[in-house]
């Protein structure tokens, strides 16, 4: 698991926050939290918000890929030249399984997605049954692996510039 951690981060990679909240209990707020304190281009996936913690928030992750894939920046977002993208999801397992096979449907998903952390909680085996079916399984982090406890080693492994605001 170590290897997926490391690999889920770069100095140019754009990440995303699926299930992000403005709810400061629940986790899609801390670990959009922990992203913006480390200095990290993120953006808050919610198709119900604006914007969280002062960052724009997108409504759906194909935008992100999209913006991607095109070159593209999105909103206040930085997209058009980045390496990839790395997605933390912390949606319930129905939610985050159909969220896997919406990214699955656009062209070139396996080059733009580098890395995807399946949060506990948000995973079970109907989901790591699709990320084995679309092809991301070697990019999965999991097994109860939460970014809150490890996503620091995996930066420092990945040798990845960060700054902690606090």
């Amino acid at each position: 698991m170590r290897a997926k951690i490391q690999s889920f981060f770069s100095n140019n990679r754009q990440y995303a926050v699926v299930g992000a909240s403005n709810n400061p209990s629940k986790f899609g707020f801390k670990i959009l939290n922990w992203y913006d304190k480390h200095g990290l281009p993120v953006i808050p996936i919610n198709p119900k918000e604006e914007e969280i913690l002062g960052i724009r928030v997108v409504n759906n992750i194909n935008k992100v890929l999209e913006s991607i894939q095109s070159h593209q920046d999105i909103l206040t977002h930085k997209t058009s030249n980045v390496d990839g993208l790395s997605i933390s999801f912390l949606t319930p397992p129905r939610i985050t399984a159909a969220t896997l096979k919406a990214i699955a449907s656009i062209d070139g998903y396996k080059d733009i997605v580098k890395g995807v952390w399946l949060q506990p909680g948000s995973y079970d085996q109907e989901v790591l049954d699709v990320v084995q079916e679309i092809g991301l399984y070697d990019k999965a982090v999991h097994e109860e692996e939460c970014i809150l406890v490890r996503g620091e080693e995996g930066l420092e492994a990945a040798n990845v510039s960060y700054t902690c605001k606090l």
